[in-house]
């Protein structure tokens, strides 16, 4: 989102980079915020990897920057635009909204009711500071997903719910999907990883020290790298009633599907069988990342 064309002052700009900085905004043609270089070029967002970028400290890595945080804004913008063209004067929540940019983005393109939930307070700073420079009027919901019990403290439904690059971190994918078709009246929408396969799956990655959950024992600390496969994923739609399942097509504008962990398609073996060939694509998988996918299911 680009805020350049609100002349932001020097306090707003100074706002700006305290509470933005995992999703894509253009603050000034100097300053930028967002994960995408991270991803993208294989910087360790897990550590002290820097999220607000001014052209003068990272004049060397500037292009890539940008470009990447382009791509970025570009694919979550177009995600919006998809469920708006469908709802537009509907309700929309995104859960785990970070620094707010779906809900707001949503509000900006005709949705009502624009609700961000999270789990840090620090969000609702994003969330009110975006408000005010843009005339937007989403509310913030303080509530973190806890998944021994399988809810957060969301209290009523909403036409659209979104889970943006949230499942990844979760150790109880199934139940937080059908968490999600609680909440959710007409649609949801997911991005993230998804197993490539019809087979019924669930992955994960060993825990992470640096993402949360340490303090959990197992089954509760998986927090890398969760998917669902493709299979699992459409039937807990469709069991759910959300069968109208569309998968938006992949532009070249956004970042490449293989971002992250994955950061390109694995090389297939030299094998004329298709059965073969579709088990070693899953164990590739299984073993280094999946491709991400946009995903909107309807009733």
């Amino acid at each position: 989102m680009d805020l350049v064309p609100y002349r932001l002052s020097a306090s707003d700009v100074e706002c700006a980079t305290r509470v933005l900085n995992y999703q894509p905004f253009i603050v000034t043609p100097n300053i930028q915020t967002g994960a995408a270089y991270s991803w993208v070029y294989g910087v360790n967002v897990k550590s002290e990897t820097p999220l607000v970028f001014k052209r003068e400290e990272h004049r060397a890595e500037w292009d890539k920057i940008t470009d990447a945080n382009a791509r970025l804004r570009c694919m979550y913008d177009d995600f919006i635009d998809a469920i708006a063209q469908r709802y537009r004067g509907g309700s929309i929540l995104d859960v785990a909204c970070n620094n707010g940019y779906f809900p707001v983005r949503a509000s900006l393109k005709g949705m009502k009711s624009c609700f961000g939930a999270d789990g840090g307070s620090y969000f609702g700073d994003s969330v009110r500071f975006l408000n005010r420079i843009l005339g937007t009027d989403v509310r913030f919901i303080s509530a973190l997903y806890d998944p021994r019990s399988h809810v957060a403290p969301i209290n009523g439904r909403y036409d659209v719910v979104c889970a943006s690059a949230i499942m990844c971190h979760l150790p109880d994918p199934a139940h937080f999907l059908a968490f999600l078709g609680q909440l959710a009246k007409e649609a949801i929408f997911y991005f993230g990883q998804v197993v490539d396969t019809d087979a019924l799956l669930i992955s994960y990655f060993k825990p992470h020290p640096a993402l949360g959950g340490g303090d959990m024992r197992f089954p509760y600390r998986f927090n890398d790298c969760t998917r669902l496969s493709r299979g699992l994923l459409y039937h807990g739609f469709e069991e759910m009633g959300f069968k109208n399942i569309v998968q938006l097509p992949w532009l070249t504008s956004w970042l490449s599907p293989y971002f992250y962990h994955l950061q390109s398609e694995p090389m297939l073996p030299n094998e004329p069988n298709p059965d073969v060939q579709h088990a070693w694509r899953v164990n590739a998988e299984l073993t280094c990342g999946s491709k991400h996918v946009a995903v909107l299911a309807m009733r």
